[in-house]
């Protein structure tokens, strides 16, 4: 029969490691690919978010104008409506 000798237990211990270690390594790999993705997306949704926010300031602008303007609108017609009183007396 043959003695387990300490590089028998060496050798065992190594496989151990290789088998535990190989596919840690794999997973590690694709969790830094898939966070390296992650990264490049939210680069692209800030970049659009800002676009966004830009467009929205527009608009908010515009909205004020028109508020503007309808008051404008309202105040010409008071206006045409006393002139209209005044001519037909």
């Amino acid at each position: 029969m043959a003695s387990i000798t300490k590089d028998d237990i060496w050798k065992a211990f190594t496989v151990l490691l290789s088998v535990l270690i190989v596919p840690l390594a794999g997973w590690v790999w694709s969790m830094n690919t898939k966070v390296t993705n992650l990264q490049n997306d939210l680069g692209d949704v800030e970049s659009a978010f800002s676009v966004i926010e830009v467009r929205l300031t527009e608009l908010e602008n515009f909205e004020r104008q028109s508020i503007g303007l309808e008051k404008d609108i309202e105040h010409m017609r008071d206006a045409l409506k006393r002139i209209e009183e005044l001519v037909t007396r």
